[in-house]
């Protein structure tokens, strides 16, 4: 019985470290960007289409850095819709193939 207590759990361990690899990632991607935005607080000039005006460095860069996430967030999810619909798609031809195949036998 005691031997049972002992033995790892392949099941039990695994959902309790989940977590591990997203921290890790985000604390990756989260500390130099944050030395960036802290590191640069000059007042920036942007210009676009025509238009000119000044911002604060740390507000330009927050800003990129949340439109990154967003955007790769959405190109994502379009990348999945696009696979699936692909994937239907031929699962519906080989449908039909199929069908069109066996009635003209």
């Amino acid at each position: 019985m005691s031997t049972e207590s002992h033995s790892p759990t392949p099941s039990g361990s695994a959902p309790s470290r989940r977590w591990i690899g997203p921290a890790l990632l985000l604390a990756l991607v989260v500390v130099p960007v944050v030395i960036l935005i802290l590191s640069n607080p000059d007042t920036v000039t942007l210009a676009w289409a025509g238009y000119e005006w000044e911002a604060p460095g740390w507000l330009v860069y927050s800003a990129t850095f949340v439109a990154g996430v967003i955007g790769s967030k959405l190109m994502g999810w379009l990348w999945r819709s696009w696979r699936r619909r692909r994937r239907r798609n031929a699962d519906e031809r080989e449908i039909t193939r199929r069908h069109a195949g066996g009635q003209g036998g």
